[in-house]
């Protein structure tokens, strides 16, 4: 802003931070009221729930119509239309089915929707009838965990690292160390497990046998076949998911059958990944008659909650407030009409009731009620 008052020859104060966080609000909030569609009978919904904003949860729905879906492309922001921005101090299936009801209500026929499989949200779309098409990232790393966490060898590896990095952390070999495992998403992460496995294992095959760092690595060269069977899994579901998160389609469905023969190791838990597999992708078979291509990841809602969380990371006290509506200004075109109409139309009142109805009492306002000045 100051270059342009430079470059325009013109004097204007720079906005404050304040002033711009309104701007913001202003876009989300005529992102989500705007209401320019007509009903229709083809939306697909993506839709999440997080539990990572102090005592509330904040349920999120984007919309696109199907003939409006790229399928040569992943989604992007400006594809999506935000339907509903609410945030709850629980979100269960029958709440959840109520505001996906009041969705179809004022923007039309829900042909499925794409979410990960938490059970509130699984028990809405039940309830709605509605077909639910897996998040292939989580679907994945369900299959993965069920496979892998009960195994005895996979639980001796990662305790392994988890001591080593306890123990070597404020030491002269703490250049070693094992990456920090993610304990919530670790199965969506296990590429970070295999790939430091394999590097140590090329690392012993050539190094001094007297020094430290191999002396404090040599237990891995024990986990070398679960190691590389792991190495081998992450690559052949990179491929996959490379391949379906632009679309799942019945010619996309063999190619997988293709690339999971590319796995060269033979085992048991092997099989059971491929069979999980393949019976997922044949439950989705029934939806693709009719659309053709299915959507099958919600990248893009999470991609949304990621932002969020890194605008309120320096206050984790203020919790959810309107700042969510930052959500639905993801979507905006950020053409000079819309951004110029954004600001014409939107008060900070209409903020404020928005706030007043979808977020209540932020945690900070709890706080200033509880502890405010007395005497």
């Amino acid at each position: 802003m100051s270059i342009y008052a430079l470059y325009m020859g013109i004097s204007m104060r720079t906005p404050s931070h304040s002033t711009i966080s309104s701007w913001v609000k202003k876009v989300g909030y005529y992102q989500l009221e705007k209401k320019t569609t007509k009903k229709t009978n083809d939306w697909i919904v993506i839709l999440d729930e997080s539990v990572e904003f102090g005592h509330d949860k904040l349920l999120v729905v984007y919309g696109i119509r199907n003939k409006s879906v790229d399928f040569k492309r992943a989604l992007n922001y400006q594809d999506l239309t935000p339907l509903a921005i609410i945030s709850g101090d629980r979100w269960t299936g029958e709440l959840i089915e109520k505001q996906l009801r009041i969705i179809e209500q004022e923007y039309g026929k829900i042909l499925y929707a794409v979410a990960d499989g938490g059970n509130a949200i699984k028990k809405a779309l039940r309830l709605m009838k509605t077909p639910h098409v897996y998040d292939i990232t989580h679907k994945l790393a369900w299959f993965l965990k069920e496979i892998y966490k009960p195994e005895e060898e996979f639980q001796s590896y990662i305790t392994k690292m988890a001591k080593m990095r306890g123990a070597l952390s404020l030491t002269n070999v703490s250049h070693i160390l094992p990456p920090n495992q993610r304990f919530h998403s670790r199965f969506m992460n296990l590429d970070i497990i295999s790939d430091w496995g394999m590097k140590v294992l090329n690392y012993l095959k050539n190094q001094e046998k007297q020094k430290r760092e191999y002396k404090e690595l040599l237990w891995v060269k024990n986990h070398e076949q679960l190691i590389q069977e792991l190495f081998q899994v992450n690559g052949i579901l990179l491929k996959i998911k490379a391949l379906l998160k632009t679309q799942l389609s019945k010619s996309n469905i063999k190619k997988v059958k293709t690339i999971l023969k590319e796995i060269t190791i033979e085992s048991s838990r092997i099989d059971k990944l491929k069979n999980h597999i393949l019976n997922y992708l044949n439950e989705l078979k029934a939806l693709i008659p009719k659309q053709r291509k299915v959507i099958c990841t919600s990248d893009i809602i999470e991609s949304a909650f990621g932002k969020y969380k890194n605008y309120i990371n320096n206050n984790p006290m203020i919790g959810i407030t309107n700042l969510s509506l930052t959500m639905a200004a993801f979507t905006c075109q950020l053409g000079i009409d819309e951004i110029k109409i954004s600001f014409e139309k939107v008060r900070n009142k209409d903020v404020h009731k928005w706030s007043e109805k979808n977020i209540g009492l932020t945690n900070m306002q709890r706080r200033k009620s509880i502890l405010k000045k007395v005497g």
